[in-house]
């Protein structure tokens, strides 16, 4: 095996493995994932974790975690998700010798506060959620254990992305998913955010193709600084919305959640990345241009 994806059962992992190639993949999650080779562990059993590293690993793409509202809820679980088992992997890497690529799923959690309107490549993180502050720790990890030669690593902080099929996880984020997907599948649903709250945005197949670009990246174009900020367009719950209201079934309404809501009020509204666009890492154009790419993935899946 030449590559291996922690997560691969989640939402980004089996579209990141599924535009890898099987045959080429090691795909590992804590529940069954359909593809030709898989692994069902816990990462956070640090035995399970390093046991994933072994000689034939070129490239690791670490994508599992426990995403924000998670995180929150379960303080102790969340540290042995995103931050020891990502410690694990590194340690793994660190004693297998031959410097693996080590592509990190981070977030714009890491921002928080007083933020611009873009946050840029120029903000400084200050994470107000324990999840934003695991991810902010991993990436400072990966850029240490590259300077010392044990990875070749490199992170993107990845926006909200959109749209999640399925049930919602535990991430805070989830309505802006949830906007489009249930009144799309004919189901009312009532949105926990105000109707003017924006997010940074960006579609799955966008960052499936930023993942693998960054894999393809030389080091020599990243430097000491392996974290790169993706762009994504600034979208409000209402636009959200409208982009699906004139053929969706489901109706939706505004009942703000106030511990929510202040969560959102402190997240960043778009972020604007130069140095993304310079290593060739592409965005989202639209809303509307993201949920068509739900729409088209959806009836490829579903035939």
């Amino acid at each position: 095996m030449r590559i291996l994806v922690t997560g691969a059962a989640g939402y980004i992992g089996c579209a990141l493995v599924r535009a890898l190639g099987e045959a080429d993949v090691l795909a590992t999650d804590q529940t069954s994932v359909p593809f030709r080779h898989s692994l069902v562990g816990n990462i956070a059993y640090p035995q399970f974790a390093r046991s994933l590293i072994t000689a034939e690993v070129d490239v690791v793409f670490h994508l599992a975690a426990l995403v924000s509202g998670g995180a929150e809820q379960n303080f102790e679980l969340g540290m042995k998700v995103n931050l020891d088992a990502t410690r694990d992997l590194l340690e793994a890497c660190r004693r297998a010798g031959h410097c693996p690529r080590f592509v990190f799923a981070s977030s714009i959690a890491v921002y928080g506060g007083a933020l611009p309107d873009p946050v840029t490549d120029d903000t400084a993180p200050a994470p107000r959620i324990s999840y934003g502050a695991q991810k902010l720790i991993c990436e400072v990890l990966i850029d240490d254990y590259s300077r010392r030669g044990y990875v070749d690593g490199r992170a993107l902080r990845l926006p909200t992305v959109m749209v999640r099929p399925g049930s919602a996880n535990t991430a805070v984020s989830g309505w802006a998913s949830a906007i489009i997907r249930e009144p799309l599948a004919g189901r009312d649903y009532v949105c926990p955010v105000r109707p003017d709250t924006r997010m940074a945005c960006i579609s799955v197949a966008r960052v499936v193709q930023c993942l693998r670009r960054m894999a393809e990246v030389p080091a020599s174009a990243l430097g000491e600084r392996r974290t790169v900020l993706l762009t994504g367009i600034a979208v409000s719950a209402q636009r959200m919305y409208d982009a699906v209201k004139a053929r969706a079934k489901g109706k939706v309404r505004f009942e703000p959640d106030p511990a929510l809501q202040a969560i959102m009020d402190a997240a960043p509204k778009a972020t604007f990345s130069a140095r993304a666009a310079t290593l060739g890492l592409p965005h989202s154009t639209s809303i509307d241009e993201i949920v068509r790419e739900y729409e088209e993935a959806a009836l490829a899946h579903h035939g």
